[in-house]
């Protein structure tokens, strides 16, 4: 029998008898306890066995906290450390402004201690050098919903100026009601001082530019007025009789003045493209009639020579084209010039050929081919060089700048396009590029007029013309033009002469120089289109002028002025000018 029943029934004074009638309930409560005390053994083993495991698990929390505890305070030190040794300024403020934190580069920065800082209104050692710093300094912390990144010149707690680079967050804070700003600060005064001396670099640089193009100006305008007489009386000369023997002096004079216009054209050319003042142009021309008008050039220097000059164009070209005629006429000239220059017998061929076309633009090969003196392979390079020429000894024998390969390769490459060449010494050589073009859309006049030497059309004569003009050198020249042309025409000083006398006379057209006393030519231009309106009269209006710029021409055509000359001109192209000029006025038919 279980001990603790026992004791019971003991306690309870039953006799045998009763008991033994209770036997069966006795058999159950004693199972009972049986069974009680087999759970209570069950349950201490259990408890005996969870009480192991959790002072393990209690050993292995303990060891974990040491081990975060050890990684956390050398994450703390690492973090310290970096802080602390950061070069530039971190720092916190609260809601007002007032600084929380600051690692010790802000001493380095500022001069002031962080234990003198903190707790104190940022303002207080900020201060703006200059009113536009002022006013950042002050912007600090008032728009909490963006970020804030700004570049301000300090004064530090000794005097020194020093720029900061400023950037911050704002960040929420629970103890406080207004959020506060986290952020750094970087001293970047070499940086900014670096800037300012670039920038003033620059300027004094812009300075230098605008120095030089106004010197350039001044000389081309200087040259050119005399150069203009000297090659107009020149022109006059050969148009008028004279003596056989005065035909070559004649010849020696005219070339050595357009020899000289041509290296200031290509010194002024060059500067003009290093300065990326080149515009190119995008207009329809008569491509067939420009190069006839090359060939009858080129041949007759040619034939000087006693070289051959031939030509071969492509059938398939179109007649009318559309981009820069003057650019590719100028490239054209230049290669011819010198396989002209430096050949002295054999000939000279320039082929061009249609290589691909099609609905809106065609490509064309353009070949200038000698049996000149020739190129070595290792100075090829050179020649596009400028100021440069493939040898020392070419430009004492044929002088020269050494700027034209150098302008027509600049040409071609501001176009898309290259010159290359091919050369071998004392056999010739070979220039050639691509260059591709918009088909016209309408049939251009593209004539070239005959010269004015030989032919004059019968509509210009008893034109009535106005020059204005205050040199007299040039005065001289454009009368001697006009008489042998049969121009009528009047010469006045200066721009207010000019408009007093279309005041009172009509006229057909007017040569207007740009620069003269007491009224230049842009505002004489204005007065006169004014009386042209108010009398119902179409008047052309001539720029003439010694300026190769290109702002001199824009601004030419933005006052009003239909045509543009520039000093010094051949008589070729003042004719033409003329020719053309008077279309529109005078409404007569087609000249050739």
């Amino acid at each position: 029998m279980h001990k603790l029943l026992k004791l019971q029934l003991e306690k309870s004074g039953l006799s045998k008898a009763q008991m033994a009638d209770m036997q069966d309930l006795i058999e159950l409560i004693m199972q009972a306890y049986n069974g009680y005390d087999n759970d209570l053994s069950l349950l201490d083993n259990v408890l005996d066995q969870s009480t192991e495991e959790l002072v393990e698990v209690n050993q292995d929390l303990e060891e974990n906290v040491e081990e975060l505890t050890d990684e956390f305070e050398k994450t703390e030190e690492q973090l310290e450390r970096v802080v602390n040794h950061v070069p530039g300024v971190i720092f916190e403020t609260d809601g007002v402004g007032n600084f929380k934190f600051l690692n010790p580069s802000w001493e380095l920065l500022s001069g002031y201690t962080v234990e003198e800082t903190l707790g104190k209104h940022y303002s207080e050692f900020l201060k703006g050098f200059n009113s536009v710093s002022q006013v950042e300094i002050a912007k600090i912390g008032c728009d909490v919903s963006k970020d804030f990144k700004s570049v301000v010149s300090i004064t530090t707690k000794d005097g020194i100026k020093k720029w900061i680079e400023i950037n911050y967050k704002t960040i929420e804070d629970l103890n406080q009601d207004l959020p506060g700003v986290i952020g750094s600060l970087v001293d970047v005064t070499k940086l900014k001082e670096t800037e300012l001396e670039l920038i003033k670099t620059q300027r004094a640089m812009r300075k230098a530019i605008a120095a030089k193009e106004d010197f350039l100006s001044t000389m081309s305008h200087e040259i050119r007025t005399p150069l203009n007489g000297v090659i107009g009386i020149s022109n006059v000369l050969v148009m008028d009789d004279h003596l056989e023997s005065q035909k070559e002096n004649l010849k020696v004079l005219k070339y050595s003045s357009e020899h000289l216009l041509a290296l200031i054209n290509d010194i002024l050319d060059y500067n003009k493209m290093e300065g990326g003042n080149i515009e190119f142009e995008n207009t329809d021309f008569n491509f067939k009639a420009l190069i006839k008008s090359i060939k009858k050039t080129f041949k007759f220097q040619a034939g000087e020579k006693g070289v051959a000059f031939t030509v071969d164009v492509d059938y398939k070209i179109p007649k009318y084209l559309k981009g820069d005629k003057t650019r590719l006429s100028q490239v054209l000239n230049n290669l011819l010039s010198n396989a002209i220059k430096f050949t002295h017998e054999g000939e000279i061929n320039l082929v061009v050929e249609n290589v691909s076309e099609n609905d809106k633009t065609v490509t064309l090969l353009f070949e200038v081919q000698d049996t000149g003196i020739g190129i070595s392979l290792d100075k090829l390079d050179r020649i596009f060089e400028k100021f440069k020429q493939a040898d020392a000894s070419i430009s004492s024998m044929y002088g020269g700048t050494g700027l034209g390969l150098a302008i027509c390769k600049k040409l071609l490459l501001m176009q898309n396009s290259d010159l290359k060449v091919k050369s071998v010494p004392d056999i010739g050589s070979k220039f050639y590029f691509v260059l591709r073009f918009d088909k016209s859309i309408q049939n251009v006049d593209g004539s070239f007029h005959s010269s004015p030497m030989q032919i004059v059309s019968e509509d210009i004569k008893g034109t009535r013309v106005l020059v204005a003009e205050d040199n007299r050198i040039n005065q001289i020249v454009i009368s001697k033009y006009l008489e042998k042309w049969d121009i009528i025409y009047d010469v006045v000083d200066n721009g207010k002469e000019a408009v007093d006398k279309y005041n009172k006379y009509h006229y057909d057209l007017i040569l207007m120089d740009l620069q003269m006393p007491k009224m230049n030519g842009y505002e004489a231009t204005k007065k006169i289109l004014k009386i042209a309106e108010v009398k119902g009269q179409k008047i052309s209006i001539v720029a003439l002028t010694a300026s190769a710029q290109l702002d001199v021409k824009f601004k030419a055509e933005k006052t009003g002025m239909t045509g543009f000359v520039t000093k010094p001109f051949k008589s070729a192209d003042l004719y033409n000018t003329i020719v053309d000029q008077l279309k529109g006025v005078k409404q007569f038919s087609h000249l050739n």
